[in-house]
């Protein structure tokens, strides 16, 4: 059974080492062996580094609330994505550092329900409550007003990680970390999915970056070619760089070649680029695909109400609409 975290506590080390890299709450792992796993920890300082598209907003809320109540230093590392409740997780940190190639969503919580009339208006007052609750905790992050933080998330807002910290979600922007992308973002409603994946995988910087540098190199390549030639028919020295282009203006087929193989160059360059962004996407498909393999083949595990992520009130304040959501459960 997989786990959506992990959790490393050297004895001789100071700092409780905590990676978030799936859904929150999947695989049948409840944030209550995530909140014993903390407390094992006891007042050490914590590091928790971040990539993860959110998952179950019950686990999430429990989650932050006790990651508030730690009485270590939290510094939250989000080296890819912060989406959902992950994001809310994220604000428990005492710091929060962001990669610059990261992103920062938040949105309306969602559910199922199902029964009468009165069932789905109970599940829509619920939402209400979780989506007040996740609003104040945004809110107080970044001091802005809960009409604009309301609204951000009824649009299903994406950051990135400058817009991030100019809002206030986060303090401070790292440098660009290659992620995994493998997500599946179907349950979103605005978001660029291929611009999100290259971003995480550094797909267009590197590229980008990459093709520039060889279209450089042989352009210095083929000019040094042509100066030698022309030092070849009669120039007594090969001319001054910004002399250049008047030497190569004097022999019009030399131009017209260079020109031509220039295209060319620039043709093929555009087309291994096309091909492997083609071949990134369909990696990244496999990964979605064998992700959903390992769902279906997962044993289900049913958690009852008894077995629900708790939080005893000496560690944190149990709020309102947490007593409220357990009483639908009964």
């Amino acid at each position: 059974m997989n786990n959506w975290y992990e959790f490393q506590n050297e004895a001789e080390s100071a700092t409780v080492e905590i990676s978030i890299y799936d859904e929150i709450g999947d695989y049948g792992t409840s944030a209550k062996r995530f909140i014993d796993d903390l407390k094992s920890a006891g007042d050490k300082d914590i590091n928790i580094r971040m990539n993860s598209v959110g998952g179950s907003v019950f686990d999430g809320l429990a989650i932050y609330n006790v990651l508030r109540s730690h009485r270590g230093y939290v510094n939250v590392k989000i080296e890819g994505l912060s989406a959902s409740i992950a994001s809310i997780i994220a604000l428990a940190g005492d710091n929060i550092e962001m990669a610059e190639n990261g992103f920062f969503m938040i949105h309306n919580p969602f559910g199922k329900s199902a029964g009468g009339a009165d069932d789905m208006r109970k599940t829509a007052d619920l939402l209400d409550k979780i989506k007040q609750e996740l609003v104040s905790i945004y809110s107080n992050k970044t001091q802005l007003s809960e009409e604009t933080i309301s609204d951000m998330m009824d649009k299903e807002t994406w950051l990135t990680s400058q817009e991030a910290k100019e809002m206030g979600f986060i303090d401070t922007i790292t440098e660009p970390i290659k992620v995994a992308a493998s997500f599946n973002f179907s349950k979103f409603t605005n978001v660029d999915e291929k611009e999100v994946k290259n971003r995480l995988e550094l797909i267009s910087n590197i590229k980008k970056t990459k093709m520039t540098d060889e279209l450089k190199n042989w352009f210095n390549g083929v000019k040094e070619e042509i100066i030698n030639a022309v030092k070849g028919e009669g120039v007594a020295e090969a001319p001054a760089n910004e002399e250049v282009s008047v030497v190569l203006s004097d022999n019009e087929e030399v131009v017209n070649k260079l020109t031509d193989l220039s295209n060319e160059k620039e043709e093929l360059s555009s087309i291994i680029s096309d091909k492997e962004v083609s071949i990134s996407e369909l990696e990244n498909k496999v990964s979605e695909l064998e992700a959903e393999l390992a769902k279906l083949n997962a044993t289900e595990t049913k958690v009852e109400a008894d077995n629900d992520p708790a939080i005893n009130e000496a560690d944190v304040v149990v709020n309102e609409w947490d007593v409220f959501a357990k009483s639908l459960l009964k």
